[in-house]
């Protein structure tokens, strides 16, 4: 698959960026794997989809709709997240405008924000959550 997922434990985020085609079967599980852990998806604070690197998109409306229905039943679990998605294209940009039409704020209860650029999402995320934010996890410390 062409993404990669990292969970950032000492801030209850989830970071995913896609590179490459990404394809709607890909995009699906990759929703079904990121809410699989209930425990998890409950201290959840924050998601941050990054399709930067993404080259085209093969997604049809009812993939997106789909999606939409996996992030509609994660809400049941926690209302409180905060979401970034990064579209830095038109096309990314409006099947991401199309999906909140399915899993709309009002309706999940998340705080959602998409833009065309990473750094825009997480000076948002640091304004609606808190200024130390890394979205990183920290290095492993070296024995002394």
């Amino acid at each position: 698959m062409p993404h990669s997922m990292e969970y950032i434990a000492h801030e209850n985020g989830l970071i995913i960026i896609w590179s490459g085609m990404v394809k709607g079967e890909e995009v699906i599980q990759s929703y079904e794997a990121r809410f699989s852990s209930t425990e998890r998806l409950a201290k959840l604070r924050y998601v941050i989809t990054d399709y930067s690197k993404a080259l085209d998109f093969d997604m049809t409306p009812d993939q997106i709709k789909t999606i939409a229905r996996i992030a509609n039943k994660a809400a049941l679990t926690n209302r409180k997240l905060f979401a970034v998605a990064v579209m830095p294209t038109d096309i990314s940009f409006g099947m991401a405008r199309m999906f909140q039409a399915y899993a709309g704020d009002d309706t999940t209860g998340w705080h959602t924000f998409v833009t065309r650029n990473r750094r825009d999402g997480e000076v948002w995320l640091r304004q609606h959550l808190t200024a130390d934010l890394t979205f990183a996890n920290p290095a492993a410390s070296s024995p002394s």
